[in-house]
């Protein structure tokens, strides 16, 4: 037992500051995030560039959230693996769906 101590004391956590500051930056990216989609009301950028946009942004707050508040930045090199490739998967997915069907309109258009 004396060794299992050893070795958790051993690793060292962030303060609470820091976590203050991730926060800090996922507010403001959430708050760019929103500001985006409110002022693009009035089509001052194409409807592409928004997309693409609020992606960025929301891959960056998951990053964020993943790596710091979920450790994952710690772990090791297979739990990164076995969390981002059905991530990249699923975005991949999502974004092949949303080229293929972005000229539909629907039952009722």
């Amino acid at each position: 037992m004396a060794g299992h101590s050893e070795e958790h004391g051993a690793h060292t956590h962030p303060s609470d500051r820091f976590y203050w500051i991730v926060a800090g930056v996922l507010a403001v990216v959430t708050a760019l995030e929103v500001g985006l989609f409110i002022v693009n009301e009035q089509h001052l950028i194409a409807k592409w560039l928004e997309v693409t946009l609020l992606l960025i942004l929301s891959t960056i707050k998951g990053a964020a959230v993943v790596m710091f508040f979920m450790h994952l930045k710690g772990d090791a090199g297979i739990f990164k693996f076995v969390f981002l490739v059905p991530l990249a998967f699923a975005t991949t997915l999502l974004l092949s769906f949303m080229v293929l069907f972005s000229e539909h309109v629907g039952i009722a258009g």
